[in-house]
């Protein structure tokens, strides 16, 4: 937006927003976690990153627990199931599926007052990876002993371990659970209503080789603008396969040295001009 009400006309800026979109799994022990102690990402799963076989997948983390995030995550029914819900925080555990998205959206001003707003709809290709995160998790789960399992797609029941089930030590091929997974598939995303997180966002600036497919050149300058340069995450030429925050700053400080260097050059030129004068 900034650029945008700069006066700059390129067509890129603002597409090809890519956002990480996430569902995620939650599940109740029957002891206590306290999961909003201690380290938070202490653990992902890379078995599922690359399911199309061109990098697209999803990634399962560890997610971060506070209350006044976690507790606002799923869907509503009425007060007293929230209270209830709220209750149990302290034996939870929850888990994300992360996807690089294939699909994308855009960031534009209101056509009424110029405010940010933002576009984006999970793709179905990008759903199905999801899918497979969601499935995951919960198998990952229910063997870690979970006692109930839950998501946060509307209008889906949790599921709940039985005692004869645990007496039969049946894994994930306990017959209940599967018929859940088997719930779960066909449920889906109902479009509707389905919330999704968004983990990181990129890409609406994005780094092209020619002034015709991006914003900034591989150097971060701003494509037909002098001194004008972008050096973030809205640079990367789509989305990251990994949580970009180590990315992002290996691209601002190659930018960043990019642009010492020329401001150094320039200085010299300046200074051997004075000396000829």
């Amino acid at each position: 937006m900034l650029l945008k009400r700069s006066g700059l006309v390129n067509q890129h800026i603002g597409l090809h927003l890519k956002l990480h979109p996430v569902s995620w799994v939650g599940a109740v022990f029957p002891e206590d976690v306290r999961p909003w102690e201690g380290s938070i990402l202490t653990a992902v799963v890379n078995e599922f990153e690359n399911l199309d076989g061109k990098g697209h997948g999803v990634k399962l983390e560890a997610m971060c627990m506070l209350p006044g995030w976690w507790l606002t995550s799923f869907p509503w029914t009425n007060g007293v199931d929230f209270k209830l819900f709220a209750s149990r925080m302290k034996n939870m555990v929850g888990y994300i599926a992360l996807a690089r998205d294939k699909g994308s959206g855009t960031v534009y001003p209101d056509p009424k007052d110029g405010r940010v707003r933002v576009q984006y709809t999970v793709s179905k290709f990008d759903k199905k990876h999801i899918m497979e995160g969601v499935v995951a998790n919960a198998k990952i789960l229910y063997i870690e002993g979970a006692a109930e399992i839950f998501t946060m797609i509307p209008g889906l029941p949790a599921f709940v371990r039985s005692a004869h089930a645990a007496a039969l030590d049946q894994g994930i091929n306990d017959p209940a659970f599967q018929t859940w997974l088997q719930q779960v598939r066909t449920h889906g995303f109902p479009s509707a209503d389905t919330a999704f997180g968004s983990a990181h966002q990129m890409g609406t600036c994005r780094m092209s080789t020619t002034p015709g497919t991006g914003v900034v050149d591989p150097n971060g300058r701003v494509w037909g603008t002098e001194r004008l340069y972008v050096a973030d995450a809205s640079v990367l030429p789509s989305a990251s396969g990994v949580n970009p925050m180590v990315t992002t700053m290996a691209i601002a400080d190659l930018i960043s040295r990019g642009i010492a260097a020329e401001m150094s050059a320039e200085r010299g030129a300046q200074e051997e001009l004075k000396a000829r004068l």
